[in-house]
């Protein structure tokens, strides 16, 4: 297993992680935000910007946020990219995964995965579950 400074380690662009939280902090949303900001020292190229504002559903539509919190990995663009959920135990070496991914540009997709999507005018919405067991 990969440390967290292997996955950050000479990442190619800048990542900034938005960081939507709910208006009302919890113990839960603390530690996340703790976690993030913990990330951001071991990397210079990710930054993180927390957006903890009353729930504004104009803008969150704007961006495509469903809910909160929720976690917005931004590279030299926007990749649509919504992260729900604590990024840590199990589940944040996927995160540092996503984190490398949109910094590197690449959507992990073979070749004719993403040949046969680009000949779609469907739009289309992804969700992908993640349990460690």
């Amino acid at each position: 297993m990969l440390s967290i400074e292997d996955h950050l380690r000479e990442l190619p662009s800048p990542v900034t992680l938005l960081y939507y939280t709910p208006d009302v902090p919890s113990a839960a949303t603390r530690a996340e935000r703790e976690l993030l900001e913990e990330l951001a020292r071991r990397a210079d190229r990710v930054e993180v910007r927390v957006l903890a504002e009353r729930w504004d559903g104009a803008r969150e539509a704007r961006v495509g946020i469903a809910r909160t919190p929720a976690i917005v990995p931004l590279g030299a663009k926007d990749y649509g990219i919504r992260y729900y959920g604590s990024p840590d135990g199990y589940e944040l070496e996927t995160f540092l995964s996503i984190v490398r991914a949109v910094s590197e540009g690449r959507s992990g997709l073979s070749p004719a995965t993403a040949e046969r999507l680009r000949g779609s005018d469907t739009p289309l919405h992804l969700e992908v579950l993640h349990a460690p067991t």
